[in-house]
């Protein structure tokens, strides 16, 4: 008899709602914390694709619901541009004051021009000290907040189906979870015989799909440090926190349990990585697990690809949606693909397709799956790169859940369907 202990979470990473975070970010360091926080990742800051057009940004912000003052974002906006700025008016007129002490001929005239330089100097040092508060207000706080724009065939109410499965294979439907299933608590959920043997196959089976489509076999960590959780709009206590020895009144960058079969698993790869545009598309899979808050974890098979730019990366994602199709076909069950609605996305999301498989106990459908179309939100803020006729692009992200182990396991079980029943192999 198989047995599996699925879940089991180590009071070790488990701290996460206990421990508050005092400074503002690890994505973004501003020049004044230079000296206490290393900074492992400067974002690329489009603030002219962003703020370009405030009446597209704040639609977006609308459709969305979501909360982030628009009214104070434009002021702040405002008061950082306009020191900006005056920056680069200084920084002018140091160079030009250069150039004019290279060309007097008078000692008086060198003398009075040496002076003004070094007041320049000094009103630029004194102007960069004041505006570290302001880029942390404006930039930590509020435009690395911003979410992505959203893609046109997001709808902007109510989803969407996409494509709902008509060939069920007729069931007598007689749950047999309770054989096959152990859940003590929220903590602990023991697997036996037929729910063992599908928490072992049903990913392997999964796997072979894409990998016949081309997508390589990838193997990730199972933790990753605060920057690329915020890089990529994660909640930060949404995963668990791992409790280091460190300072944490005024360390940033703490370590975080999420799992390899997660989208963070796979960016520490491709953080700060420059690469050649004929690498490009990257097509990857992934088996591993899934860590959640609320001290479950669940084995998932994991995708993710580049693509140069966005028809590239929405060809592939209609690919992807077609070997979802193919998988979830074998198993002979009622579900859905259902395209989610502006207000359902999350903040890094421009585009989003969830998998719903229909459940007899909730006589509703339930998520197990999804795929996500980033754009290059993610790449600018983790620094992933490629050059182009000696201008630097950023690859366009697709990436999705293709399979959560334990809650397809519950519907299946559900569903009167024992291992010998699955099309897998």
């Amino acid at each position: 008899m198989l047995r599996v202990l699925l879940h089991n979470i180590d009071p070790a990473v488990s701290r996460s709602t206990t421990i508050r975070r005092t400074l503002s970010s690890a994505l973004y360091i501003t020049g004044d914390k230079a000296k206490e926080q290393y900074a492992p990742l400067v974002p690329y800051l489009d603030f002219q694709s962003k703020l370009a057009d405030l009446g597209k940004l704040e639609s977006n912000l609308r459709l969305r619901r979501y909360r982030l003052d628009f009214e104070v974002l434009k002021q702040q906006w405002e008061l950082y541009r306009s020191i900006e700025l005056r920056k680069r008016s200084i920084e002018a007129r140091r160079v030009e004051l250069r150039d004019l002490i290279a060309k007097a001929v008078s000692e008086d005239e060198v003398k009075q021009l040496k002076m003004q330089a070094t007041l320049a100097k000094e009103d630029l040092k004194s102007l960069k000290e004041s505006s570290y508060a302001v880029a942390d207000v404006f930039v930590a706080k509020n435009f690395l907040r911003i979410p992505n724009e959203l893609h046109e065939r997001t709808p902007a109410d109510n989803g969407v189906v996409l494509f709902q499965n008509t060939t069920v294979k007729s069931k007598e439907l007689a749950s047999i979870g309770e054989e096959c299933l152990e859940e003590h608590d929220s903590t602990r959920l023991y697997m036996t015989e037929d729910a063992a043997l599908m928490d072992l196959f049903l990913p392997m089976s999964c796997v072979n799909v894409f990998q016949d489509a081309g997508f390589i076999l990838f193997s990730n960590p199972d933790f990753v440090r605060s920057v690329l959780v915020e890089a990529a709009q994660v909640d930060l206590n949404s995963i668990y926190l791992v409790n280091e020895e460190v300072d944490l009144e005024h360390t940033l960058n703490r370590l975080h349990l999420c799992g390899g079969g997660s989208l963070l698993g796979f960016l520490g790869y491709f953080t700060k990585l420059l690469v050649f545009p004929n690498a490009l598309p990257l097509r990857l899979v992934t088996v591993g697990n899934q860590y959640f808050n609320e001290k479950i974890q669940t084995r998932a098979v994991h995708i993710l690809a580049t693509a140069h730019h966005e028809t590239e990366a929405i060809r592939i994602f209609d690919e992807a949606i077609e070997l979802y199709k193919e998988f979830f076909d074998r198993l002979e069950i009622r579900y859905r693909l259902m395209l989610v609605s502006a207000h359902g996305l999350n903040p890094a999301e421009a585009m989003r397709v969830d998998v719903e498989v229909f459940s007899p106990k909730a006589k509703d459908f339930t998520k197990v799956g999804d795929l996500c179309y980033y754009s290059d939100f993610i790449s600018k803020r983790i620094a992933f790169n490629y050059h182009e006729d000696k201008i630097q692009r950023f690859p366009h992200i697709v990436s999705g859940t293709v399979l959560g182990c334990v809650s397809m396991i519950k519907l299946l079980l559900q569903l009167g369907i024992s291992f010998k029943d699955l099309n897998v192999k």
